[in-house]
């Protein structure tokens, strides 16, 4: 058996957290792995920038659900702490600055959202708040059991016997800001309980009411930094896979997917030549996908329509600055007041520049080998629509102007709320990301820096599949696929990638013993024998339209 599992190779597409984490896991199960990534350091968006002594994160810098995190490297036959990991705890959350000069600090200290929230909701405010803890419970619990490590491969998956009670229960088909204000009257406490969807770069009025769940880990679990950076993340497990055998090959992008009547054969690296495999795992942009690497076929119009509800972009601005800047906690949200009343948007339009809620990170503030002694980093990142929401015809906001807009707007809102005049003056560097350097840089459909947005009909069984359609061997990890975006996402993603490979090949798991593996198998047999084909079409289609109903009724409170 080993040797047959070592003669099969499978090529991964991409390094970014998901391919390397299911690069990581396919060799962990004995395969021959080789990964191929077209830039010439590790991470993709989740990969740090280092200037003059300053380290910053290019994306990803909030650390939640670490458990996620820990069961990836156990899988894999090690763990944090003997990766030398160091974690540490964010305190506060985030401290989110109001436009009228006032502040709401998130923790996970319960005696200190208590004082928080009594100052605005009065003594009644504290029994909502838990309350509406129990709720996010609820969401976040279920989701983990019943979606992270569930794959979605058909719409019948929605009716498995032990997720379908909690269906209505995970409130899918309201908003995150209708399930927030179900609890609290203030509008400033409804904003700051519902900027975790911005997380997904969407707004709270229209991501589905379960991704309450962010706020639960958030404020249960707490926020999380990793000493050296959120890139340690990326670089352990790239060490770790280097021990189970995994090949790296950056600054080697690939021309093509190789498909030969529906079966993938490898992969085409261009005048370098062409790469055998068994199995292709495609951890590039999705859109891009099947844009470029892959044949045209049934399931390529499909995906590529989905691209139109790609998610939005960002204006990143990586700050080197010459002190401290200490009114600024570790992880800050500037919000504006017009947010949730006047406007629904978490974004900036190009054709209409208004005033914009933007986050601020300082990993010096928690992690001062970021900077040169006595010095900060501060990175912001102000969501943007994507290129593809652009008007031409609006020439005076173009990118750049825009980026001058964002920068500007920043840094007056930093100096009006905070006190501190001056603030421009301290940045002695600065590096910018704009939706055409996402695009550029990793090939993101639209410059969207979450793939494919987490609107209803983009989540559970409606989001593209792990698996081709119709091109046996090819499998996708990522943002745009089950279960979406986000580091701890993506990386429980890569678990169902590698599990679904596994299984085709016919090799083992080795993350799970034999009776986990006989549920798993036993949940994927249920349809068949509870329904007769025509009968469980019938159920499927009831329910789908009584979700377009409650979809369309739906409304704000």
């Amino acid at each position: 058996m080993e040797g047959t599992k070592k003669n099969k190779r499978v090529v991964v597409i991409g390094a970014g957290v998901g391919g390397i984490a299911t690069a990581a896991r396919l060799a962990k199960a004995g395969l021959q792995v080789s990964l191929y990534e077209k830039n010439d350091y590790y991470g993709g968006k989740c990969s740090n920038i280092v200037h003059n002594g300053f380290r910053f994160d290019r994306g990803p810098s909030i650390m939640l659900m670490p458990e996620i995190f820990e069961e990836t490297f156990q899988h894999l036959g090690s763990s944090m702490s003997l990766e030398e990991m160091q974690l540490l705890k964010c305190e506060p959350n985030c401290k989110v600055w109001f436009e009228d000069g006032k502040s709401f600090a998130t923790s996970t200290d319960i005696a200190h959202m208590k004082r928080e929230i009594e100052k605005i909701e009065g003594p009644s405010g504290f029994v909502h708040y838990i309350e509406y803890l129990k709720e996010c419970q609820q969401h976040y619990q279920q989701s983990v059991i019943h979606v992270l490590k569930k794959d979605f491969p058909g719409f019948s998956s929605l009716l498995r016997p032990a997720f379908l009670p909690y269906l209505f229960q995970l409130h899918p088909f309201q908003t995150v800001w209708q399930r927030v204000s179900r609890f609290f009257r203030s509008h400033q406490l409804r904003q700051v309980l519902s900027l975790g969807s911005m997380y997904l770069g969407m707004s709270p009025f229209e991501v589905p009411g379960t991704y309450t769940l962010l706020q639960y880990a958030e404020l249960v679990g707490g926020v999380w930094y990793p000493v050296g950076g959120f890139y340690q993340v990326v670089e352990k497990l790239v060490q770790v896979g280097t021990r189970l055998g995994v090949t790296y090959h950056l600054s080697q992008p690939v021309e093509k997917v190789t498909v030969s009547r529906g079966k993938a054969l490898g992969v085409s690296l261009g005048s370098n030549g062409f790469v055998e495999a068994d199995a292709v795992v495609i951890n590039a942009d999705l859109i891009y996908a099947f844009k470029k690497l892959l044949p045209p076929g049934p399931s390529t119009s499909d995906v590529l329509c989905r691209g139109k509800n790609m998610s939005c972009s960002s204006i990143s601005f990586y700050w080197s600055l010459s002190k401290t800047f200490p009114q600024l906690e570790t992880h800050n949200m500037f919000v504006e007041g017009s947010f949730g009343q006047r406007s629904t948007h978490v974004y900036m339009k190009r054709q209409s520049p208004i005033k914009f809620s933007f986050y601020i990170h300082v990993p010096s503030r928690v992690d001062p080998t970021a900077v040169p002694a006595g010095k900060d980093a501060v990175i912001v990142l102000v969501l943007v629509e994507n290129l593809g929401d652009a008007d031409p015809c609006h020439e005076r906001f173009d990118e750049s102007n825009l980026v001058s807009y964002a920068r500007e707007h920043v840094i007056s809102s930093i100096e009006k709320r905070t006190g501190a005049i001056g603030f421009n003056k301290l940045i002695e560097h600065e590096s910018v990301n704009t939706p055409s350097t996402w695009q550029e840089s990793f090939n993101s459909e639209k410059g969207g820096i979450f793939g494919l947005d987490h609107s209803f009909f983009n989540i559970l069984s409606f989001r593209p599949k792990i698996k081709h359609d119709s091109v046996d061997g090819v499998y996708f990890v990522g943002a745009s696929t089950h279960p979406g975006a986000g580091v701890p996402t993506c990386l429980a993603g890569a678990r169902l990638t590698a599990e679904r490979v596994l299984k085709d090949l016919e090799v083992s798991i080795p993350w799970e013993t034999s009776n986990v593996q006989k549920r798993h198998d036993c949940s994927r047999s249920f349809a068949p024998g509870l329904f007769s084909q025509s009968l469980w079409k019938w159920v499927l289609f009831f329910i789908s339209v009584s979700m377009v109903i409650r979809l369309a009724l739906a409304g704000n409170p």
